[in-house]
């Protein structure tokens, strides 16, 4: 049989099947395309997604996380408890028994977190909770620093109240001041004569400017 023959008797058989292969083609690739730009078409709800997901597992962590409180005071069995870092003090004191009957709980903030290596004390009534040197230190501070004698306000009086100073002294640190519109700190005192280093050191607890 002559091929050629064949090809002329059934050609557009052929250019029908070939069309048909390039629409399927075309839409299988339409259906690929489309879905892509679906995808890239929202990316503020991958974020969305992706966002909810990574602080589910933030919240699963933190949940899971174990840490250690030391609790003490008027509580029915003080020691060490292990705990998590989405508990409350009131949640770590009930670990430890919850409080006795001597317990002042008006002086616990059991709403506080805890957190790791934290020391509750449950004060029981009429003891005072300590206050930290820190605050201590805080609250002493004001009334040093008001007890100085101030450079630039002080009078020739207040002046000779000072280690080391008379009333000449005293006068020279008042003129000085006027001259100089003021002193700016007290390592200034220095430039006045008389005022060398080793009477320097013995004012500069006693003033200020």
């Amino acid at each position: 049989m002559d091929y050629r023959e064949l090809l002329k008797k059934y050609k557009q058989y052929l250019i029908v099947g070939m069309i048909l292969v390039l629409l399927i083609s075309g839409s299988i690739f339409f259906m690929i395309v489309n879905s892509k730009q679906k995808q890239v078409s929202n990316p503020d709800e991958a974020m969305i997604m992706n966002s909810t997901s990574a602080s589910q597992s933030l919240e699963s962590e933190s949940v899971s996380q174990q840490i250690y409180v030391d609790i003490k005071g008027a509580v029915k069995k003080p020691g060490m408890y292990e705990g998590k870092a989405n508990m409350r003090v009131w949640d770590a004191v009930m670990l430890a028994g919850g409080v006795n009957e001597e317990a002042d709980t008006k002086q616990v903030n059991f709403s506080e977190r805890i957190t790791d290596q934290m020391v509750i004390y449950v004060p029981k009534f009429g003891e005072e909770v300590q206050v930290s040197d820190q605050g201590s230190e805080a609250k002493e501070n004001p009334s040093k620093d008001t007890s100085k004698v101030d450079l630039n306000q002080a009078d020739e009086s207040e002046l000779q109240t000072l280690p080391s100073i008379g009333q000449k002294k005293a006068q020279e640190i008042i003129r000085y001041r006027e001259e100089k519109g003021g002193f700016k700190t007290i390592d200034e005192l220095k430039n006045i004569s008389g005022f060398g280093e080793k009477t320097f050191e013995k004012l500069k607890e006693s003033i200020k400017v």
